[in-house]
């Protein structure tokens, strides 16, 4: 008997479970995505994709191939400065094995990987609810339920989970850190000087509790977060109007960077005047965990959200879809004692403590990140941490 499966989100880690378990073990499942269309809005930026963790992931999807058509092993190059523009770090290969993929271009790759008809767009989940049968019914966000009833759901809806609440009542919390995202379209025409400045790779500008991530796409443009540690209400408070992005930009570096090299500044104040997006970083516990329920678990960022200071939460995101495909694939060909219920819910436990374990490590790596970066001293503390992780045998 084959279970009816819900995947709740098609970010990452939702198609990836759903294409290995149709890879691995012919389990078809249902994804319910929000979005109308995979290009109704942009995903963001590029990902660095580790060998040991997300390759691996996609190399048991059979979906190694279609990676190297899109990954730029050339922006594995990391620029590391200071406000002045002193250079600390500028290092091809810094996190050797990890080249980079445009978050929209992994999206498509894993969409195209799994049926067409296994997603529901324009499906907004606003709760899942159990049956009196034990199993679970969706409720989308124009009050209807859908119709069929799901013997196990999975959560990979990320921050603001619909489906976490079935399993604990903990919620994200501010970081401590906001700014805000701009962008740089047809750099290499308009603005060559900031095509120079970032190069291939990444460029790290930290100084004073505040940093600059600016990161080369596929496409040529360039994303730069310029980002700060605030108070939780600063967003709203701060007194930047970031629905007018030309005022935005020269206010946010009039007050906040002005002690800043004009190169520095130049990246934020020259930025296209079309794309701007104010963000507060937030996350879970670092410890965070809960009581296994039959017939529900998580994924991803609704597992375990974390800031992106050390580049691994889509990387563990993939991992967990991995982890749990296997071992729900090896519940369900269980041909011993138990329901098909009880070995897929042994499985699922089994699947999370694996997880937290591996998490948790993760999750400390990342605060200890952001505190390195966010610091008076951060060019020399995060150049000094990024040694001490190679020497051993780790990276950022």
């Amino acid at each position: 008997m084959t279970p009816a499966i819900a995947i709740i989100g098609a970010g990452p880690s939702g198609l990836l479970l759903a294409r290995l378990l149709r890879y691995l073990g012919d389990i078809p499942s249902t994804i319910f995505e929000l979005d109308p269309s995979s290009s109704a809005r942009g995903q963001g930026g590029s990902l660095d994709i580790h060998k040991e963790t997300g390759q691996c992931a996609l190399e048991a999807a059979g979906l190694s191939s279609e990676f190297q058509k899109y990954m730029r092993s050339e922006a594995d190059h990391l620029r590391l400065t200071d406000k002045t523009g002193f250079i600390h770090i500028d290092e091809e290969t810094p996190g050797e094995g990890r080249p980079e993929i445009d978050r929209t271009q992994l999206r498509q790759l894993l969409i195209d990987s799994v049926p067409a008809k296994s997603i529901e767009w324009a499906s907004k989940v606003t709760s899942v609810q159990p049956t009196p049968d034990g199993r679970f019914q969706v409720i989308l966000a124009n009050g209807s339920q859908d119709p069929r009833r799901f013997d196990f759901v999975v959560g990979a809806d990320g921050a603001w989970s619909r489906v976490r609440p079935l399993v604990t009542d903990v919620l994200p919390f501010y970081s401590g850190i906001s700014g805000m995202e701009v962008r740089f379209r047809d750099v290499d025409t308009t603005h060559p000087e900031i095509s120079k400045l970032v190069g291939q790779g990444s460029y790290f500008c930290l100084s004073d509790e505040k940093a600059y991530f600016a990161q080369r796409q596929g496409d040529g443009s360039i994303r730069n977060y310029a980002m700060l540690r605030a108070p939780e209400n600063w967003i709203d408070e701060c007194g930047i109007d970031f629905s007018n992005p030309q005022a935005a930009k020269a206010a946010l570096v009039e007050r906040y960077f002005d002690d800043w090299s004009e190169a520095n500044k130049d990246l934020v104040r020259l930025a296209d005047d079309d794309h701007l997006i104010a963000r507060q970083l937030l996350m879970l516990p670092v410890d965070h965990r809960w009581t296994s329920r039959p017939g529900v678990t998580l994924m991803g960022d609704a597992a375990h959200l974390m800031t992106p200071f050390a580049g691994e939460g889509v990387n563990n995101a993939m991992v967990d879809a991995l982890e749990l495909a296997e071992k729900m694939v090896a519940a369900l060909r269980d041909g011993s004692a138990g329901t098909m219920q009880e070995n897929l819910a042994k499985a699922v436990k089994e699947y999370e403590e694996g997880m937290f374990a591996r998490i948790q490590r993760v999750a400390h790596d990342t605060l200890e990140g952001l505190g390195v970066i966010f610091t008076k001293n951060a060019p020399l503390e995060f150049k000094e941490m990024m040694e001490r992780l190679r020497a051993g045998g780790h990276d950022l």
